[in-house]
């Protein structure tokens, strides 16, 4: 038996994934969770609707109660007093918690930027609407945190694909080194697909990649070995390069110590300089090919 939070016990182990704990306490703490009035709010509601689990405040529940009941900080619990409107409620496995745009705003306000703008781009891609964001930064325009919370609605996209994009988009932002472009696709000269990058600095000629921890693993082919992975991905990288782009790397290493991220970000643009335009896909062109080598011609003569 393991003790979750005084009066609380789990059999075995506390669980290793973040998110699993944070629900291992919540199912500890809910008996001590009296009347009807509360919400599960900020780090507890990002756990129960499945969005990127932070480390920030994951080691306490937080509950959203009545303006007038007062706020308070407990070992293992938060409690915030505002005011909800219907619409920023939603039922999750029968528990009342904040929307998941209330959320978004809820987080980037006690958080701050990054912690934002990872919840916020997941929000949208998961298909939260900016526009009840907006909403959101209206209704309490005066609360602690909302000048940073605009920021982060501003920043936000859904297009990013990750919790590492996410962040490291964010703190590039921090350190002025903003990614001009997101999702970036590229083509070669015969208008063939040869890859789609996280990041581009297109002004630049430059794109980035966000390695995650799981990349090679997610990525690999049923019967493809690990060696296998890294050999198609540095050809691939290969591929990116031949159409005159030069790639960034970044991994979670560079989350910890984004400055270093920036500044190698910062050289390479140096060194390569700003182009006379941003660097787009070539219009495709027909391969230089022998007349009767099939597809590209028919291999028949009159």
């Amino acid at each position: 038996m393991t003790r979750v939070r005084h009066g609380a016990v789990v059999v075995g182990r506390l669980q290793t994934d973040r998110r699993a704990r944070h629900l291992e306490l919540l199912a500890g703490t809910l008996p001590v969770l009296h009347g009807e009035s509360w919400v599960l709010s900020h780090t507890t509601a990002v756990a129960l609707l499945g969005l990127p689990m932070m480390r920030d405040g994951s080691d306490s529940i937080w509950v959203n109660r009545p303006p007038g009941v007062g706020g308070h900080r407990r070992p293992q619990l938060i409690t915030r007093a505002s005011g909800l409107v219907p619409d920023e409620i939603v039922l999750v496995d029968g528990l009342r918690v904040t929307s998941p745009e209330r959320t978004a705003i809820d987080m980037a306000r006690e958080f701050g930027f990054v912690t934002g703008v990872t919840i916020t781009d997941a929000v949208l891609a998961m298909g939260g609407r900016r526009d009840l964001l907006e909403l959101e930064l209206e209704r309490a325009r005066r609360r602690h945190g909302n000048a940073t919370a605009r920021k982060v609605v501003a920043f936000a996209d859904g297009v990013v694909e990750s919790p590492g994009e996410s962040m490291m988009r964010a703190m590039l932002k921090a350190e002025g080194c903003t990614p001009t472009s997101l999702q970036v696709k590229i083509h070669d000269r015969f208008g063939r697909f040869v890859a789609r990058c996280d990041f581009g600095w297109l002004e630049w000629g430059v794109v980035g990649e966000y390695d995650g921890p799981q990349k090679y693993l997610r990525d690999r082919k049923p019967g493809e070995s690990l060696s296998d992975v890294i050999v198609r991905e540095k050809a691939r990288e290969a591929d990116i390069r031949d159409q005159s782009l030069e790639v960034v790397r970044f991994c979670a290493d560079d989350l910890r110590n984004p400055k270093a991220a920036a500044a190698r970000v910062r050289r390479l643009l140096n060194q390569r300089g700003l182009l006379p335009t941003p660097w787009t896909n070539p219009a495709p062109q027909m391969p230089q090919v022998p007349q009767d080598d099939y597809p590209w011609l028919p291999p028949w003569k009159f």
